[in-house]
């Protein structure tokens, strides 16, 4: 197997969707930035981490557009980046009005969740794709509405006729099993 490390970003994103570990490259190299650039915009840790894997999942699902130009691949990258936080700060704002207007207190993650999506941020993008089909439907369908539809869980939940915390579970659930299933391999 051809080592793609030494691939520019450009040839890595234009590799992808025929070998699906060119992204995994392309991920490894700029995590950790991307990581970075949002912890500076967000107002926890939780959400720098959530904001980073939406940034990849887009950046994985518009590969197939990306065309090389004058800027380079990672400007692409950060303006996903940009997008999503000034995207999930409208979304902050709207969360916070109405849960003050309902008198509802912020869900928070605990640390074991958060290390769960340390190691879940730490996997090649393909892998999560395999194994989708082995996943409950309504885990499948809230991971795939959360993570590749990039919908809010208000939406979801709205869309589901469920609880935005279930949603928020069956997520969680979802990716967890993701996380499990690529460790354990097929």
């Amino acid at each position: 197997m051809e080592d793609l490390s030494r691939r520019s970003d450009d040839e890595l994103l234009s590799l992808t969707a025929q070998v699906p570990e060119a992204f995994g490259v392309f991920y490894e190299r700029h995590v950790r930035q991307v990581l970075a650039f949002l912890a500076r915009g967000c107002q926890n840790t939780e959400d720098a981490l959530d904001l980073t894997a939406e940034v990849f999942a887009a950046a994985l699902s518009a590969s197939r557009r990306y065309r090389p130009g004058e800027a380079p691949a990672s400007a692409w990258l950060f303006g996903i980046a940009r997008n999503k936080l000034a995207a999930s700060r409208r979304r902050e704002a709207v969360e916070r009005k109405a849960r003050r207007r309902l008198g509802m207190a912020r869900l928070t993650f605990s640390d074991e969740a958060l290390e769960r999506v340390d190691e879940l941020l730490a996997l090649a993008p393909g892998d999560y794709l395999d194994g989708m089909g082995q996943l409950s439907p309504v885990e499948r369908a809230a991971v795939e509405a959360r993570v590749i539809e990039e919908r809010g869980y208000p939406e979801i939940a709205a869309a589901t006729g469920s609880s935005e915390a279930a949603v928020r579970q069956r997520v969680s659930r979802g990716l967890s099993r993701l996380a499990r299933l690529t460790r354990r391999g097929p």
